[in-house]
C-alpha cells in the first residue's frame, strides 16, 4: 500500500493547489484539468495491482464515511467532500478518488453561469447602502425576486458582482449562485441547459420553450429547499415574460435578482440604485486613473473639472479615467478643451456611447415612444422640464387627447425606462389621478442625465439638416449659424424646430445684466403649421417679452414662463385656434390702454387657463366669463389676486376651478354657484377665505373639494346637503368635524385629512 500512499499525498497536494485556483483563470484551471486526468489514470493503474482495492472503488457509495475534520476543500464550479485525517486508508484512498473526478468534472462545467470577479473597490455611500439593503433581503426570508433598476452605467452591474461575492452570500447560497447574462435577446432554452450544467445534472435535450420551463422546473424540484440565488443581468424591457418563468413558489430560499434599465413594476421591492455625489465621482475617478507612471497628484481644479464632464456616472469615469491613467497633464488639458469647443464624450469613448444606446435599441419596438425620449434634448441642460410643457408638446405633435392622459403615460414609461426622472414638488398635486384635471401635473417636473440629453440631441442631429424633424439650435445673442441663410435653397422639413415649417418651438434663453428685454423672432409670423409655443427665461428674474404680434392664429397651445407679459393687450391678437395658455413665474402686466382689445375676441375657444406664481395678478378682466369653451380655469400661489369675476357664473362649461394659495382671496362670487358642469373646486391654502356660498348647494355635479390650509373657514352652508354627487373631501383633520355629521345623508361621501409634504430636492442641481 506504500506506493498508493505516496501517489495519494502527491494528489493531495494538487487537489490543494486546484482549490486555489480563480474561476476566470481559465489558462490555470486547464493546465491543473489536465494534471487531474493525468494522476486520475496513474492511480487506476496502482489499484489494478491491488484487485481488493478496486473491488472497494467500485462500491465507494456505500463504503465512503467521510468526517468533517481539517479544512474544507473548495471545489471550482462543483461540491467537493471533504477529506478527514482520520478516515481509514483505504476509505481515505477511494474517497480522494471520488473528489478528483468531481473537481475535473467541476472544472469542465463551471464558467458559463460563475459569478464574474468582483470589482477590487466600490465607491459611494449610496452603493454601500445598496449593497447592505440587497444583502439583507437575500439573507431574509419572504422576498423572492429584488429589481435592481438604474440608467446604463450606473454600475448596476457592478454591484451584483460585488454582492454575490460577499461572504455571508456565498456561506448562504455556496455553489448554487448562477449569473446570468440576458441582454435583449436571451435564449431561455440555452439558459436551462446551462442550469443544468452548473448545477452538475445531466442536460437533457430541449427543442422548445414550453419543454425549457418544465425542465427547468424539474431542475428546481431535483436541487430540493437547498438555497438557490439567480442572477439575471441585463434584462430588457421585451424579456420581462421571461423573469415569470423562472419565478418559483416551492423553494423557500429561492432568490432571483434582476438588473434592468426599465422597473418591472408587478415585480417587488424594486431598488433604485443612486448616482454618485461629486465628491464620490472624484474619488472613483482617482483610483480609477492614478499609476506608478503618474508624475504627482492632479491639480484639484483640472481634477474637478474632468470629474464633472463625465457628469457622474461610474460607466464615463471609469472609462475616462482609464484612458487618461499615465498620460502628461497636457493630455488632460486637451481633453477639456475639446470638451469645451462643443466635443462630446461620446465621440473618443464609443463604449459610453454603445451602453447608453442601447436604451434606444430598447425602444426599437415602440418608435413612438422614442420619439419623445428625443423631444427631451429641446430644453437645456441641467433643467427641470415642466410636465405640462411636455404634454403641450407632446399632445400637438402626436394628436394626442386634450388633456394630455396619453401624453403622461407615455411620460411615465420613459421614467420607468430610466431615460427621464420625474420629481413632485408638491405632495398634494396629483389629486388621485382624477381624469378631468391635466393640470394636476404643475407639480411635476422632468429631469434628463446630462448624457442621456446628449444622445437624445446626437440622435437628433443624424442626416441632412433639411431633412431632420428636430433642430436644436444654440444662438449667441444674435448669431446665427453659418448654415441657417443657406436654407432659402432648401426647405427644412422639421417638426419640433424654430423655422418655417415647425409645429411646436421650444425657445429658451438666459438673461443676463445686458440683455433684459428678449423679442419674439419674425419667423413665427410666417410659421403656419405652428401648433405649441413655450417660452423660457431660465435666469431667477423675469425678462420683458415683445413682438407679440407675430404670434400666429394657428397656435394651439402657449406657454410663458418668468417672463413680463402684457396680458391685456393680448386682446389685440387673433388666437382663434388657441385652446390653452399658461403663464407660469410671469409679470402680468395689466396695465389698460384704449387701444386693448377683448381677451374673449382674441381667444374664444379658450378651452384651459392656468395662471401660476404671478405675484402681480389681482384680477381676472371680465370679459373672460365670455369665453364659453372654457373649461378649466386655474389660479394658484398669486399671492395678491383678490377677486374672480363677479360674471363667473356665464362660464357655463366650467369644470374645474383652481385657486390655492391665493391668500388674499376672501370670497367667492355668487354666481359660482350656477356652475352647472362644476366638477372640481380647490381653494386650499386660502388663508383669507372665511366661508363657501350660500347656495352652494345648487352645484349638482360638483364631486370634489379641497380646502386643506382655511384657517378661517369655520361653518358650512346648511345647502351643501344638497350635493348629492360629492365623492371627496380634503381638509385638514381638525376640521373633519365639520363634515361628520354629512357623512350620514352624503353616503359616497370620503373625507381624507391632509398631511402636507414639500420636496425640495429637485432646486438641488
Amino acid at each position: 500500500m506504500g506506493p498508493i500512499k505516496d501517489l495519494l499525498e502527491k494528489g493531495k497536494g494538487l487537489v490543494s493547489k486546484c482549490s486555489k485556483i480563480h474561476m476566470l483563470n481559465l489558462c490555470m484551471k486547464y493546465t491543473h484539468s489536465k494534471k487531474l486526468t493525468n494522476f486520475n489514470t496513474a492511480v487506476e493503474e496502482k489499484f489494478k495491482i491491488y484487485m481488493p482495492l478496486v473491488i472497494v472503488r467500485n462500491g465507494t457509495e456505500a463504503l465512503v464515511e467521510s468526517k468533517q475534520i481539517g479544512g474544507d476543500v473548495k471545489e471550482i464550479g462543483g461540491d467537493v467532500k471533504e477529506i478527514g485525517q482520520d478516515v481509514k486508508e483505504i476509505k481515505e484512498s477511494i474517497s480522494m478518488i471520488v473528489n478528483i473526478v468531481a473537481l475535473q468534472s467541476g472544472f469542465e462545467a463551471s464558467g458559463n453561469l460563475a459569478v464574474p470577479a468582483a470589482p477590487h473597490f466600490i465607491v459611494g455611500s449610496e452603493v454601500e447602502a445598496s449593497l447592505r439593503k440587497l444583502k439583507e433581503q437575500l439573507l431574509e426570508e419572504g422576498v423572492s425576486v429584488i429589481v435592481v433598476t438604474a440608467p446604463g452605467g450606473c454600475g448596476k452591474t457592478t454591484l451584483l458582482k460585488t454582492l454575490c461575492h460577499d461572504a455571508a452570500i456565498e456561506g448562504k447560497f455556496k455553489a448554487k449562485i448562477m449569473f446570468v447574462p440576458v441582454s435583449k435577446k436571451p435564449n431561455l432554452i440555452d439558459i436551462v441547459q446551462k442550469m443544468y450544467q452548473h448545477n452538475r445534472f445531466k442536460v437533457p435535450e430541449i427543442e422548445t420553450e414550453d419543454d425549457a420551463v418544465r425542465c427547468l422546473r424539474q431542475l428546481l424540484n431535483a436541487i430540493g429547499q437547498d438555497p438557490v440565488l439567480l442572477v439575471l443581468d441585463d434584462v430588457w424591457k421585451e424579456s420581462e415574460s421571461i423573469v415569470d418563468k423562472f419565478v418559483s413558489n416551492d423553494i423557500k430560499h429561492y432568490k432571483i435578482v434582476v438588473t434592468s434599465r426599465y422597473w418591472f413594476p408587478h415585480f417587488s421591492p424594486v431598488h433604485h440604485l443612486n448616482p454618485l455625489t461629486h465628491g464620490e465621482a472624484v474619488e472613483l475617478f482617482l483610483r480609477c486613473v492614478v499609476d506608478d507612471r503618474m508624475m504627482g497628484a492632479p491639480d484639484a481644479n483640472l481634477l474637478d473639472q474632468m470629474v464633472k464632464h463625465c457628469k457622474r456616472l461610474p460607466l464615463a469615469i471609469t472609462v475616462v479615467a482609464k484612458s487618461l491613467r499615465g498620460r502628461d497633464y497636457s493630455y488632460w488639458k486637451r481633453k477639456l478643451l475639446e470638451w469645451s469647443e462643443g466635443h462630446s464624450l461620446f465621440d473618443s469613448d464609443t463604449d459610453i456611447l454603445a451602453c447608453l444606446k442601447k436604451s434606444l435599441d430598447d425602444l426599437d419596438g415602440d418608435p413612438w415612444l422614442k420619439e419623445r425620449f428625443m423631444d427631451l434634448g429641446s430644453f437645456p441642460e441641467d433643467s427641470k422640464i415642466p410636465a405640462t410643457a411636455l404634454i403641450d408638446i407632446w399632445v400637438e405633435l402626436y394628436k394626442l387627447d386634450f388633456d394630455g392622459v396619453r401624453a403622461m403615460t407615455d411620460l411615465h414609461e420613459l421614467v420607468s425606462r430610466n431615460l427621464a426622472d420625474l420629481v413632485v414638488t408638491r405632495g398634494d398635486s396629483s389629486d388621485d389621478n382624477e381624469s378631468y384635471s391635466s393640470h394636476n401635473y404643475s407639480s411635476y417636473y422632468v429631469q434628463q442625465h446630462d448624457l442621456l440629453r446628449e444622445l437624445s440631441i446626437m440622435e437628433c442631429n443624424e442626416g441632412e439638416i433639411e431633412k431632420r424633424e428636430r433642430l436644436i439650435l444654440e444662438f449667441n445673442e444674435n448669431k446665427f449659424p453659418d448654415w441657417w441663410s443657406k436654407q432659402k435653397l432648401q426647405p427644412v422639413v422639421a417638426r419640433l424646430v424654430s423655422i418655417s415649417t415647425a409645429e411646436a418651438l421650444v425657445l429658451n434663453f438666459q438673461n443676463d445684466m445686458q440683455s433684459k428685454t428678449y423679442a419674439l423672432p419674425e419667423f413665427i409670423e410666417k410659421a403656419e403649421k405652428l401648433r405649441a409655443l413655450i417660452v423660457t427665461n431660465n435666469s431667477f428674474f423675469p425678462a420683458e417679452l415683445r413682438n407679440f404680434h407675430v404670434i400666429g392664429s394657428n397656435l394651439r397651445r402657449i406657454r410663458f414662463q418668468r417672463v413680463t407679459v402684457p396680458f391685456l393687450s393680448m386682446g389685440n391678437l387673433r388666437l382663434h385656434s388657441l385652446k390653452k395658455i399658461s403663464f407660469f413665474m410671469c409679470h402680468i402686466n395689466q396695465a389698460s390702454t384704449s387701444n386693448n382689445g377683448k381677451i374673449s375676441d382674441a381667444m374664444p375657444d379658450l378651452v384651459e387657463l392656468n395662471i401660476d406664481y404671478c405675484d402681480d395678478l389681482v384680477t381676472l378682466p371680465d370679459d373672460i366669463c365670455v369665453i364659453k369653451p372654457l373649461r378649466k380655469l386655474s389660479i394658484t400661489n398669486c399671492h395678491n389676486f383678490s377677486a374672480l369675476p363677479e360674471q363667473i357664473g356665464q362660464l357655463v362649461s366650467l369644470e374645474v376651478v383652481r385657486l390655492n394659495s391665493c391668500t388674499a382671496l376672501s370670497r367667492l362670487p355668487d354666481s359660482i354657484t350656477t356652475l352647472e358642469n362644476l366638477r372640481l373646486l380647490d381653494v386650499s391654502d386660502c388663508l383669507n377665505l372665511s366661508a363657501l356660498s350660500d347656495q352652494i348647494g345648487q352645484l349638482g355635479n360638483l364631486e370634489r373639494i379641497n380646502m386643506k390650509g382655511c384657517p378661517r373657514l369655520s361653518v358650512l352652508p346648511r345647502s351643501i346637503v344638497q350635493l348629492r354627487n360629492l365623492r371627496k373631501v380634503v381638509c385638514e383633520t381638525e376640521k373633519i368635524v365639520m363634515w361628520g355629521p354629512l357623512k350620514d345623508t352624503l353616503l359616497s361621501l370620503e373625507i381624507t385629512p391632509f398631511e402636507k409634504v414639500h420636496n425640495l430636492d429637485w432646486l438641488d442641481d
